[in-house]
C-alpha cells in the first residue's frame, strides 16, 4: 500500500460499538441490526439512484439530502467526534484495549472500553425504489418504507410505495448518518488507504485555517460513518399536523419554509395554516382587494398567490399537505375593515346602535355570496382536498342585538337559541365548500351544536373543559346519515338534546386568556392517562368524551386539545406532557378509535411572530410528531429526552433555530441565530 509523504498515522478507532439509535426522532417501527455490524463509510462520490418509478419530487429529495448529508456537522449523533488512526492494523476485526484518556486542551472524555477496530466498507450508493407513481398527497397517502444499509453490496436500498414514504426514508438515513474528524499526527508511521478508502475521506472544514494547504486538510480530513441495519417504518397516524397563525403576526414566507423544513425532519404531514383571523387579512386577492389593502397589517405584510403557491409547492416537495383555514363566522372583523357590511351590526340597550361590529351577519344571502367567492378562491389556489371553516368562538350577543337579526331568527323558527343560528350558518358554509369541490374540517363547536355535517367532515377537538353545548352534542348530536347531510333551504331547526346553553359573551376565548395567565404547572408525576401536569382538573376528561362522541358519530376526528405549544412553560419541559397523550385513550370501540385520524400541535400567535416563531414551537412540537409516528409503545421519557437533546443540536446544524431543552453544547448553536 502506498504511503503517504510528510506524516503518518498514530491511531485509527472507528466506533462502532453501538447503534446511534438514539439519534433517530420519530422512533421507527422496527429496527434490526446484525450481530457482527460491518464498519460503513460514505462515499465522497455517492450516487442516488431511482429504481423503477421516478419523479421530480423524487430528484430534488436526492439533492436535498445529498446536501444534508455532505454538511453533517461533528459531533452530532454521537458522543465522540475524534476517529484517531494508528498503525499496526492486522486484519479487520483486531480487539485491543481502548483508552481515550481526558485532554485539558479539547476537553475529551476519558473512557475506557473494549472496541472492535474494523475496515471501513464504502457505501457507493443509495438506491430507491418506489413502486407507485402517483404524488397526489391526501388523507389515503401511504408513508410506510423499509430502509436496508448492507455493508456486503455497498449500496444503501429504499423501498417505499410512494415517493413521500421514499423522502421519509431519506429523513431517517440522514438521521442515522454522523461525521467525524479523521486525526492524524506527523512524524508517524502507518497507512490509512487499506482502512478508509480515499474516495470515503473528506475534506476537512474549509473555514479552518490552512485550508489552501492540501497535506494540512488531509491531516484534518472526516469521514461519513453509517450503521448496517434494516429499518420498516410506517406512521400509526394518517394526521400529523402543525397549526401557524399569519394573522395574529405576519410570517414571513421564509420562516413559514423553516417551519416546513423541521416538520419533514420529524415526519409531520399537515401544515394547518390559520390565515385570517379579526386581527388581520393578509391574503391579497385580486378580486377582493380591499381585503388585504384594509385588512392586512401592512402593505408588505401580505401573501399573493405567488407566495402561497411557493409554500404549497415547497411543502408538497417535502411530502407536506396545506391546509388553510377561513375562520367564520366569528373571528371575521378583519373582513370588516374592507367590507363592513359583511358584519352584524351591534346595538346597544336602548336599541341604538353602538359603534361595534360582530360575526358574519347570517341574515343577509350577500354574505353567503361573499363566502363563496373566497371558498372558490381558496379552492383554486389551494389544491388540497380539504379547507377549514373553523367555526369556533362565536358570541352571540351581538346577533341577539341586532333587530335584523331577530327577525331573521323568527323567520326561520329558531325562537331563542342563538346556537341554532350559529348552526344554521355552518351549515350553509359546508355545503358551499362542498359545491367548491372541497371536504371540510371544522371546530368542534360545530358538532357540539349540532350541525348536520356531512360524511367526509372532520371535526377538530380543542377544548379541555366541558360546556353545556358541548354536553348537548356529545349526547344529542345530529347523525348525518339520518339528517341527508344538511338543512333544507328554508332553514329547518336543528335537533338538539336537552342540556344548558353555551355560555355567551366568548367564554371560550376568556378561558384561553385564563390559561395565557395560568399555565398548566409542572412537576406532576407523567403518564398516558394523566399527562405531566395539568391546566385544569379534568382537561383530559373533556377531550376524552368530545373523542367518543364524535367518533360515535361516524365522524373522522383531529385532536389538538392537549397540544397548544403557545401555552408552554419556563423551560420548555412541557414537552413532556405533550408526549404522554395518547389520542385513542378513551372510553370507545376499536371502530371509533379508527376514526381518530391524527391530532395537530397548536402554535397560536398571539405571542408568536416571525422573530420567535421557531425558538417557540421547536423542538417542543417534536413530541407530539413522535406520538403521532411511532408505535403507542414507545413512551419512554428518558429515552425519549436524550433523543430529542440530539435532534435539536441536528435541527440547529441545519439553520433551525429550536430552542435549548436544557443545559449542554451543540455544535451549531454557536452560528446559528433566531
Amino acid at each position: 500500500m502506498a504511503r503517504h509523504a510528510g506524516f503518518g498515522v498514530a491511531l485509527l478507532l472507528l466506533a462502532f460499538c453501538c447503534t446511534p439509535l438514539h439519534a433517530l426522532w420519530p422512533k421507527p417501527e422496527a429496527v434490526t441490526v446484525p450481530e457482527s455490524p460491518k464498519a460503513l463509510c460514505l462515499s465522497r462520490h455517492l450516487q442516488w439512484e431511482s429504481v423503477g418509478y421516478d419523479s421530480d419530487i423524487l430528484l430534488a429529495g436526492f439533492d436535498r439530502y445529498d446536501a444534508i448529508l455532505r454538511s453533517t456537522p461533528l459531533g452530532v449523533g454521537d458522543e465522540d467526534d475524534v476517529i484517531r488512526a494508528s498503525h499496526g492494523l492486522e486484519g479487520e476485526q483486531q480487539e485491543e484495549e481502548q483508552q481515550i484518556g481526558k485532554h485539558a486542551a479539547d476537553g475529551q472524555l476519558s473512557v475506557s472500553r473494549r472496541r472492535k477496530r474494523k475496515r471501513c466498507h464504502k457505501m457507493r450508493k443509495v438506491e430507491v425504489s418506489v413502486t407507485s407513481s402517483d404524488q397526489s398527497l391526501t388523507m389515503e397517502t401511504r408513508e410506510s418504507y423499509s430502509l436496508s444499509i448492507d455493508g456486503s453490496s455497498h449500496a444503501i436500498l429504499i423501498q417505499a410505495n410512494s415517493v413521500f414514504g421514499a423522502l421519509r426514508a431519506m429523513e431517517t438515513l440522514s438521521q442515522l448518518v454522523r461525521r467525524r474528524s479523521v486525526q492524524q499526527v506527523e512524524g508517524s508511521s502507518g497507512e490509512l488507504e487499506g482502512f478508509v478508502p480515499d474516495d470515503a475521506l473528506w475534506p476537512g472544514d474549509p473555514s479552518t485555517a490552512g485550508a489552501d494547504d492540501p497535506a494540512l486538510q488531509r491531516r484534518h480530513s472526516t469521514v461519513l460513518l453509517v450503521d448496517e441495519l434494516d429499518t420498516y417504518d410506517a406512521p400509526r397516524f394518517r394526521y400529523r399536523g402543525l397549526l401557524i397563525d399569519t394573522a395574529r403576526h405576519f410570517l414571513p414566507v421564509s420562516v413559514i419554509k423553516e417551519h416546513l423544513d423541521a416538520m419533514a425532519m420529524v415526519k409531520l404531514n399537515c401544515l394547518h395554516w390559520h390565515l385570517t383571523d379579526d386581527e388581520s387579512f393578509p391574503w391579497q386577492l385580486a378580486d377582493l382587494p380591499e381585503l388585504a389593502d384594509k385588512g392586512a397589517f401592512a402593505p408588505e405584510a401580505v401573501y399573493t398567490v405567488g407566495d402561497i403557491r411557493e409554500v404549497v409547492e415547497y411543502a408538497r416537495f417535502r411530502g407536506i399537505r396545506v391546509i388553510p383555514e377561513l375562520d367564520t363566522p366569528g373571528h371575521t372583523q378583519s373582513w370588516g375593515k374592507g367590507f363592513p357590511a359583511l358584519l352584524t351590526e351591534c346595538y346597544n340597550e336602548d336599541g341604538e346602535p353602538s359603534g361595534q361590529l360582530g360575526p358574519l351577519n347570517p341574515a343577509r344571502n350577500e354574505t353567503f355570496g361573499f363566502v363563496w367567492r373566497l371558498l372558490r378562491a381558496a379552492a383554486a389556489t389551494f389544491p388540497d382536498p380539504y379547507l377549514h371553516l373553523g367555526g369556533d368562538e362565536v358570541s352571540h350577543e351581538c346577533w341577539k342585538s341586532n333587530p335584523e337579526v331577530q327577525e331573521f331568527m323568527k323567520a326561520k323558527g329558531f325562537g331563542s337559541d342563538y346556537s341554532k343560528l350559529e348552526g344554521y350558518f355552518m351549515s350553509q358554509v359546508v355545503h358551499l365548500a362542498a359545491a367548491a369541490g372541497k371536504a371540510s374540517i371544522v371546530w368542534q363547536e360545530a358538532f357540539d351544536q349540532g350541525v348536520p355535517l356531512p360524511p367526509m367532515t372532520r371535526v377538530q377537538v380543542w377544548k379541555w373543559w366541558k360546556e353545556g353545548k358541548q354536553e348537548a352534542g356529545q349526547q344529542g348530536a345530529v347523525d348525518s346519515s339520518s339528517s341527508g347531510g344538511g338543512s333544507d333551504s328554508n332553514g329547518a331547526s336543528i335537533a338538539l338534546g336537552e342540556a344548558a346553553s353555551l355560555e355567551e359573551g366568548g367564554s371560550a376565548a376568556s378561558r384561553r386568556r385564563a390559561l395565557l395567565q395560568h399555565p398548566p404547572q409542572e412537576g406532576a408525576p407523567c403518564s398516558l392517562s394523566t399527562g405531566c401536569g395539568s391546566a385544569v382538573a379534568g382537561e383530559d376528561d373533556a377531550w376524552k368524551a368530545e373523542l367518543k362522541a364524535v367518533t360515535a358519530k361516524g365522524y373522522d376526528a383531529i385532536l389538538s386539545s392537549p397540544w397548544y405549544l403557545n401555552l408552554g412553560t419556563y423551560g420548555g419541559q412541557d414537552w413532556k406532557r405533550y408526549y404522554s397523550v395518547d389520542p385513542t385513550d378513551f372510553s370507545g370501540t376499536p371502530e371509533q378509535k379508527d376514526h381518530v385520524l391524527g391530532g395537530t400541535a397548536c402554535a397560536w400567535g398571539e405571542f408568536i411572530d416571525a422573530v420567535n416563531a421557531i425558538n417557540r414551537v421547536w423542538p417542543r412540537a417534536a413530541a407530539v410528531a413522535e406520538r403521532l409516528w411511532s408505535p403507542a409503545g414507545v413512551t419512554d421519557l428518558e429515552d425519549a429526552s436524550q433523543r430529542l437533546a440530539d435532534l435539536r443540536c441536528r435541527m440547529l446544524s441545519r439553520g433551525i433555530a429550536a430552542q435549548s431543552m436544557g443545559p449542554g453544547f451543540c455544535p451549531g448553536e454557536l452560528t446559528t441565530r433566531m
